[in-house]
């Protein structure tokens, strides 16, 4: 952020709290080889870049930080104007905040394999960038807001609109006290997964649900969950009275590639640059793989940061129960898994995802007699 000369809006160091680089990235789902829109991505994320040099809070380091968020219905929140609906509300967790770019670049550029004892071994395809821009945190009418402009793509394509990226945007933003349970933004289900706040970050909580970020070093703390409403979405630099940083980005200079030190080569560049999804054969071969315990797939209890909230979108007992729909009781798990694995393959059932199959995975040996008995250990393991 920097002062506007060009009309009576200046700079106020009261108001800014933070300014830096920002990227959208997303990861395709289970063995997906080519991206078609949004229900073939299985997580999308943000990752925010802090500015050390614009950073005007004496009282805090001036250590760079990465943070790797990951938002919820896997899209930024939309922008009516007018209004504030559920679809214009969001959240986002901290899954890693760290200030090596090395290791946001293994969580995301990285392909994920598991195992499972019903599907063998699956593959999460590496993230593919979905944008590329400036963003400044700033107080606003009693609230505070993030505030983008896009730089790459320049002009947003179909992957932005897919994600509910825009050419600029802001959204009010609060961090939501962890200690109170509030329904939809349960992230917290276990103690091991709350913010580890120092006391005087928890004192600013007091009894209320939730605060704004006045203090940057809050964003630091993985677990750390944000609200995100949103605000504007045209004329933001002269709505919130600041002036964002917009640079020239082109494949040569892009801060994808400075900051977070991502090679040309392991990104479909011409792709990122136009905003569209590539095809199968533009999408780089990637030279490592992150291996996880099969407990840590996506939709399992425990499995992957983010809790319940991530698991969200796991398949519900009635999904499992409805591929199950036919089966002869009583049954023990093998018997349970085998019919599943045939109706999948039957395609009887539509979208039955590689989910499914974990959970019945976890299923404890035993003899089911009722389709009561495969819910109530489905329940137990959410």
């Amino acid at each position: 952020m920097k002062s506007n000369k060009s009309d009576s809006k200046n700079y106020d160091s009261e108001r800014f709290i933070e300014s830096g680089d920002i990227f959208f990235f997303y990861r395709p789902k289970i063995d997906t080889k080519e991206v078609k829109d949004i229900e073939d991505v299985q997580r999308f994320y943000m990752v925010t870049c802090n500015d050390i040099n614009k950073n005007t809070n004496k009282n805090k380091n001036k250590n760079k930080n990465y943070r790797l968020f990951m938002l919820g219905s896997k899209k930024m929140p939309e922008i009516v104007e007018g209004k504030s609906g559920s679809e214009e509300r969001n959240w986002a967790l901290n899954i890693l905040t760290t200030s090596n770019s090395d290791e946001i670049h293994n969580e995301l550029l990285l392909p994920v394999e598991y195992t499972t004892k019903t599907r063998g071994k699956r593959r999460l395809p590496a993230a593919q960038p979905a944008g590329e821009g400036k963003y400044s945190i700033l107080r606003h009418d009693g609230h505070t807001e993030l505030a983008y402009i896009l730089e790459i793509p320049k002009i947003p394509g179909p992957i932005q609109t897919e994600f509910e990226i825009k050419k600029e945007a802001s959204y009010i933003v609060s961090v939501k006290n962890p200690e109170i349970f509030i329904p939809g933004y349960d992230a917290f289900s276990k103690k091991d997964r709350k913010p580890n706040y120092p006391k005087h970050i928890k004192e600013k909580f007091g009894e209320k649900r939730w605060i704004n970020v006045d203090d940057p070093e809050i964003l630091d703390y993985e677990n750390t969950q944000l609200l995100l409403i949103g605000a504007r979405k045209r004329n933001v630099e002269e709505e919130l009275g600041i002036e964002i940083d917009e640079e020239k980005e082109n494949k040569n200079n892009a801060d994808i590639f400075k900051e977070l030190k991502i090679k040309k080569e392991e990104i479909p560049i011409q792709s990122f640059l136009k905003g569209k999804f590539p095809k199968e054969e533009e999408i780089p071969m990637s030279q490592g793989i992150k291996e996880i315990p099969s407990e840590k797939a996506p939709g399992v209890k425990g499995g992957q940061k983010g809790g319940k909230i991530a698991t969200a979108k796991a398949p519900s007992a009635a999904a499992i129960a409805k591929i199950l729909s036919g089966i002869s009781f009583p049954v023990n798990k093998t018997e349970l898994v085998k019919f599943a694995r045939k109706k999948d393959k039957s395609k009887v059932v539509e979208n039955a995802n590689d989910e499914i199959f974990v959970i019945l995975d976890k299923l404890p040996e035993k003899t089911y007699h009722k389709m009561t008995d495969v819910e109530i250990e489905v329940g137990k393991l959410r």
